[in-house]
């Protein structure tokens, strides 16, 4: 797939369908990004915890210490880690206080190679940054999508199923919240 068909593909998924990406295609994700993305003197001060569903418990409690507008029990929660697979960053001690720092600048550079990655093998991406737990940094669900145009997804918590924003190409999710005006904060001298 050609660069400007990746980013016409991205999009912000909310909903899942059953069907499972083959390990190998989440593997060779993985590879890409060992070999290929950049690490401040080859530190990675971050670490990868990648789940399947395995352990549905272990992922019923990371959707559980998700939250999406209220932060209450009642909250709709991130569906997008309900997703087949699921990317965890975490920040990693490398020994050094100055490169530590950079941690979460590069997993703002690890997540972006997984999703570049993940679209071209056709599979699709849910960021979440909304966690409860204050190791986990940022998550990445990768799967198929489901059912387009928004749906319902099945909450494990409520234990009943809940509308979810809509899945657009771009970053809209729907919700209205939109980006600044390009000339609002890209500027040329």
């Amino acid at each position: 797939m050609d660069w400007q068909q990746i980013l016409k593909n991205k999009k912000q998924t909310f909903n899942w369908s059953d069907k499972v990406p083959e390990r190998k295609i989440i593997d060779q994700i993985l590879d890409e990004l060992h070999t290929y993305c950049p690490s401040k003197q080859n530190n990675v001060p971050y670490s990868i915890e990648v789940l399947d569903w395995s352990n549905p418990a272990e992922r019923n409690e990371i959707f559980k210490n998700t939250w999406c507008d209220s932060n209450t029990p009642e909250d709709r929660r991130n569906p997008q880690v309900l997703a087949p697979y699921l990317f965890i960053w975490r920040s990693r001690d490398v020994g050094n206080p100055t490169d530590n720092s950079y941690s979460q600048l590069e997993i703002g550079l690890a997540s972006m190679f997984v999703v570049a990655s993940a679209v071209n093998y056709g599979l699709d991406i849910g960021f979440c940054g909304c966690h409860n737990q204050d190791d986990i940094i940022l998550s990445v669900g990768v799967g198929y999508a489901g059912v387009k145009n928004g749906g319902k997804f099945w909450n494990p918590i409520s234990q009943k199923e809940e509308w979810s924003p809509g899945i657009v190409p771009g970053n809209d999710t729907n919700d209205g919240q939109v980006k600044p005006n390009k000339s609002d904060y890209i500027k040329f001298h």
